[in-house]
């Protein structure tokens, strides 16, 4: 299974100018490393909790036709199914309509339900792009996300030189972990 980045968000859940203000920096100093640190913030929280916070799109390759029709979309909350691809024998490339699958999302996590179409025997495997998100823009997320962007950022800023000591964070700070576990791939979304 391959899973792929297409489009990122086109915004951060906080801005850099919000994060200096935390972290009581000048104004303009260390633009670039703000800008990082908040994407790796957002990156590393989405990836602990298996959430997509600002709307992305996402490709998933599966090299085999699933025995149950399911596959698990590691990516939620799934905003649409954008493209359904399968490959036949031959290699040629078979576009599935919107009645060939169905999107579960009540489960997590979230699942696609593929019917495999009577003249279509799948060989070479499955091609999928999904639009996630949990919001559309950063001010309609939930506070506790974006703080716990914040309190990230903030502690990736404060020991940014702790690779050179030798210690390197293996999990997430205590406050920031208390701050997503409501969002942790536990139970719906």
């Amino acid at each position: 299974m391959v899973l792929q980045l297409i489009t990122p968000p086109v915004e951060e859940p906080v801005t850099t100018a919000f994060l200096r203000e935390f972290l009581r920096l000048p104004p303009d100093q260390e633009e670039n490393l703000l800008t990082r640190l908040i994407r790796t913030a957002r990156e590393v929280i989405e990836d602990h909790c298996n959430l997509v916070m600002l709307s992305q799109r996402w490709y998933l390759q599966l090299t085999n036709w699933p025995q149950s029709g399911r596959i698990a979309l590691y990516k939620a909350p799934v905003i649409s199914i954008d493209k359904v691809r399968g490959f036949s024998a031959d290699g040629s490339a078979v576009q599935f309509s919107s009645d060939d699958w169905r999107l579960d999302t009540e489960s997590r996590p979230q699942r696609l339900y593929l019917r495999r179409p009577q003249y279509i025997t799948i060989a070479r495997g499955l091609e999928i792009e999904l639009t996630a998100g949990l919001a559309n823009e950063p001010e309609a997320l939930p506070e506790t996300l974006r703080h716990a962007c914040v309190m990230l950022a903030a502690h990736l800023y404060d020991n940014r030189n702790s690779a050179q000591a030798g210690t390197l964070m293996t999990s997430l700070p205590d406050m920031v972990a208390q701050l997503v576990s409501p969002w942790l791939r536990r139970g719906r979304l």
